[in-house]
């Protein structure tokens, strides 16, 4: 069974189109086009959005159209590692196929498809929100006097202005990486937290070993009140070592999960951030309601949504982590020989360690730099309306 195809099967249909999920026929190619898709369509925004700033003398000022152009620049960062090491993001979002495959009693099996619902859920609900935000952002060319005007302010030189046909080349390739970079914030974000939640529901089933030591056979409860001792025991440290094994595989993937997500998820940290600084900041200057305040209302939501979102799927990581040693205490324990008790201390000690996943080894993945994020935010925005 590969869980990873049931749980984020939308994510990866997505992913396969954007160039992000190597293929398993030809990789190679896969990765060219990755490549290609890419700089074509995050590069423009990328380069020419600071470029604005830099050389038409007449912007004094941030509109709202400027804050999805410094979206792209962080999101250009964020999908990067995406499209160089494709084929370790594959690997970590299959990482524990394997074990499933294994999984034969019923609470082990209702813990999974839990997991299993709620990462379709949280993709179903990315997918749709991308679909409403673009229909949104594009919808804002019915109310203006000129709709061949750029959905993303950025400098064009002269050349590119006086042609149409070059200018409407440019404007195309905007809308794509708008829709490019919409879709693979809808597919990696969901992608993210459910990782995350597919270790939690790991712990949860390890917990129910542990709490059941000696207990689960491959079929079903073992009888262990009618069998010798020795026979006991030997079944005992079987179930404690595949604990330990288990509980090792968790770890490593934790590690694995860190590696590959740490810098996609610290780059979408600090744009939200600066964005939700800059928002605040512009809607506080805001005299009427119009389309462009209700885009930015919309935007500034879900910048906190994809944070909160992270931030809550870690701290579950993190809580469930930290009751391994209850588990083990809640067993037959005090049942057990001098050796046994002995290796249940040392799993105990080493679980007393919290899994925590942290962005760009400054951030952990928590409730608590949720807060501090909207902190860093607010104290921005204190000091442009000072400035």
């Amino acid at each position: 069974m590969e869980n990873a195809r049931y749980s984020f099967s939308l994510n990866i249909s997505v992913m396969k189109l954007i160039g992000f999920y190597p293929s398993d026929t030809y990789p190679c190619v896969h990765k060219i086009y990755a490549v290609i898709v890419y700089l074509i369509l995050m590069l423009p925004p990328t380069i020419l959005g600071p470029l604005r700033f830099v050389l038409a003398q007449e912007v004094t000022s941030f509109d709202y159209n400027d804050f999805m152009m410094v979206g792209m620049i962080f999101y250009t960062f964020k999908f990067l590692p995406f499209v160089k090491n494709g084929e370790k993001f594959k690997k970590c979002i299959h990482y524990f196929d394997e074990f499933y495959g294994s999984v034969v009693h019923d609470q082990h099996k209702k813990i999974i498809q839990e997991c299993v619902n709620v990462c379709q859920r949280n993709s179903r609900v990315f997918f749709v929100g991308c679909i409403g935000g673009i229909v949104g952002f594009m919808g804002q060319l019915l109310t203006r006097e000129d709709p061949t005007q750029l959905l993303v302010n950025v400098w064009l030189p002269d050349f590119v202005m006086k042609s149409r046909v070059l200018y409407y080349h440019v404007y195309v390739i905007l809308i794509l990486g708008l829709v490019y970079a919409s879709f693979a914030c809808g597919t990696i974000d969901p992608l993210i937290g459910g990782l995350a939640h597919q270790a939690t529901a790991q712990l949860q089933v390890l917990k129910d070993n542990l709490e059941n030591l000696g207990r689960h056979s491959k079929q079903d409860f073992l009888n262990l009140e009618n069998i010798d001792e020795n026979t006991k025991s030997k079944n005992i440290d079987l179930a404690i070592k595949n604990c330990i094994r288990h509980h090792q595989t968790i770890i490593d993937f934790v590690c694995e999960y860190q590696e590959c997500f740490s810098m996609v998820v610290f780059s979408q940290f600090t744009e939200s951030t600066l964005t939700i600084g800059l928002l605040c900041f512009q809607i506080s200057k805001t005299l009427e309601l119009d389309i462009y305040f209700l885009i930015a209302m919309n935007y500034l939501s879900l910048l906190f949504f994809q944070i909160f979102f992270y931030c809550y799927y870690g701290t579950l990581l993190i809580e469930e982590s930290k009751t391994l040693p209850t588990a083990v205490y809640m067993s037959r324990w005090y049942e057990y020989n001098i050796q046994t008790k002995r290796t249940l201390n040392i799993l105990m000690e080493r679980s007393k360690r919290p899994m925590v996943v942290r962005a760009g080894k400054l951030f952990d993945l928590s409730l608590d730099t949720f807060t501090t994020v909207l902190k860093r935010a607010y104290s921005f925005v204190a000091v442009l309306r000072n400035y």
